[in-house]
């Protein structure tokens, strides 16, 4: 799973190692541990006696997760009826409010127009009652999107059933399941955005959580936990827009007993431009899921490679986040308005915006190409291109510019980041993001007032296989709601021997079979 501007699916994760501690403690690793039978209170007993922890207890696959020192491994994997020891790899998130947008191929609902869901839901297809379900980070429950079809949340970190953000303080860190389930099942009504499935209903499993450093990440164990929860609850389809480097054979023995079971799990292939799939998108018992733009073009950030099953529109989507988390951006000069997108890092402003006289600084390289004397609080306009973003708008600020916008060297917009929280401790100014050709129109207003806003909002744009992802775990969801009884390989069958074709005719590992085709899907379904 990515989070806006393409980045929220991979990490490293820490190595098993055996080697004795030196002189200090040894340091605790998150594992696994394999038995030869269930494990009960013997192999309990077994960890304790070796100063581990039991985290979580995974008896259909004969596992424990626990917490071990390194130095006590080598013991534990030659104690009788222990079968294997291995790493607990970490998973991170690969990422309106008076009327409904009406989705159109020329805004951030496209995708219910490229995968035909919008004829679906004219059809009378909506997945109505079936439990489609995320395993992703907190969410917010209330919000007028997903309230009405929340049921019941599962939080692995607490074990308890709070998920939302707002109750737990983590709104600002963990906005990736708002914006993954707004796009799964969004709720149709007169605000907002709209969902692939926007009659099912919304189980989800808090298994990626805030870390003291701000990131958010969940080991592999604490996803497993909330798939396991999520499966008991009854779900059909799955959808898990996260993944990791590294193979678990723990965790592919509890997938493939979940599909056994008649649940359809749906995860992303990852967002590092690699030839190969992420995990647990790479589990043969897995969908996985790639990223497509409107022109059905495969995202640059998108993995690819064998074992690929579709593809889905994942970049720039408009959907819900956390209240006041996301950024309702536009540049306004005379009687033009030009929608933006907010930058990453960069503050918002208030629903009225900053004006200022809008100056050209070029490619703001220095502060010296905003002009000898700019007026005092002015709007910079700024090619993209050569430079950091963050140069550019530090040289803007040098400047004494009180708002910057950065259009576009190509085609479209784009989604930017500052990188940094402040700019070398002082408050970034706000800056806000144009697609090349609405830059072009904008800068012959140089001289004229313009107002730059990025308020708060409770939606945003977001791109990465982590949004491509719930548009698959939709259309699955409308075919459950057809035919309940179909099993996992009837409904992975049905998706990809109906998908669009693209890129190479019939199967390939860029576009694996194509892009879901929610109206083709449903006339294949008995």
């Amino acid at each position: 799973m990515k989070k806006r501007r393409a980045a929220l699916v991979i990490t490293l994760l820490a190595l098993l190692s055996t080697a004795p501690a030196a002189a200090a403690a040894s340091p605790r690793q998150h594992l696994f541990v394999g038995f030869i039978s269930a494990p009960g209170a013997a192999e309990r007993a077994l960890i304790q006696r070796l100063g581990g922890t039991v985290r979580f207890s995974f008896p259909s696959v004969q596992a424990l997760a626990i917490d071990l020192a390194g130095d006590r491994v080598a013991a534990l994997s030659r104690a009788p009826g222990v079968t294997y020891v291995e790493a607990d790899p970490v998973r991170t998130p690969l990422d309106l409010t008076t009327a409904q947008l009406v989705p159109d191929i020329s805004n951030g609902l496209y995708g219910l127009v490229t995968t035909h869901a919008v004829a679906a839901h004219n059809a009378g297809y909506t997945g109505n009652g079936v439990k489609a379900c995320v395993a992703d980070t907190g969410l917010d429950t209330t919000h007028p999107d997903i309230a009405d079809n929340f049921v019941m949340g599962y939080n692995v970190f607490d074990n308890n059933n709070d998920v939302d953000v707002f109750s737990l303080g983590v709104e600002a860190t963990e906005t990736h399941a708002t914006h993954v389930s707004g796009i799964l099942l969004g709720v149709d009504n007169s605000v907002g955005i709209l969902g692939v499935a926007p009659g099912a209903q919304l189980y989800e499993a808090r298994v990626l959580g805030t870390q003291t450093d701000g990131s958010v990440s969940g080991t592999t164990s604490q996803v497993m936990a909330g798939v396991q929860w999520l499966a008991g609850q009854g779900c059909k389809v799955i959808n898990m827009s996260l993944g990791g480097g590294s193979r678990s054979r723990t965790e592919e023995a509890l997938y493939k007993q979940v599909t056994a079971g008649g649940t359809l799990i749906v995860a992303a292939s990852g967002n590092d431009s690699a030839k190969k799939l992420s995990y647990p998108a790479a589990y043969p018992e897995v969908l996985a899921v790639g990223a497509v733009d409107r022109n059905n073009a495969i995202a640059a950030f998108s993995n690819t490679g064998h074992g690929l099953g579709l593809v889905a529109p994942g970049v720039d989507n408009l959907s819900s986040v956390p209240a006041g988390q996301g950024t309702n951006a536009f540049v306004t000069v005379g009687t033009s308005t030009f929608g933006a997108l907010g930058m990453e890092f960069a503050p918002k402003t208030t629903t009225s915006g900053v004006t200022g006289t809008l100056v050209d600084c070029g490619l703001a390289a220095t502060a010296a190409d905003c002009g000898a004397s700019p007026p005092a609080g002015f709007i910079a306009v700024i090619e993209r291109g050569t430079y950091s973003f963050a140069q550019k708008v530090d040289s803007a600020m040098g400047a004494g510019a009180a708002g910057a916008i950065i259009y576009n060297n190509v085609s479209g917009n784009f989604n930017g980041t500052l990188g940094t929280a402040d700019d070398n401790g002082t408050p970034w100014i706000p800056a806000v993001s144009l697609s090349m050709e609405d830059g072009l129109l904008l800068v012959p207003h140089a001289g004229e007032s313009t107002t730059l806003v990025a308020a708060p909002y409770d939606w945003d744009v977001f791109s990465g296989t982590s949004m491509a992802t719930p548009h698959v775990s939709g259309v699955a969801a409308l075919l459950y709601g057809k035919n309940p009884s179909l099993t996992v390989s009837q409904i992975t069958d049905i998706l990809e021997s109906t998908a669009q074709d693209l890129g190479r005719h019939g199967y390939d590992t860029t576009y694996g079979f194509g892009l879901v085709d929610a109206t083709a899907a449903l006339a294949a379904t008995p």
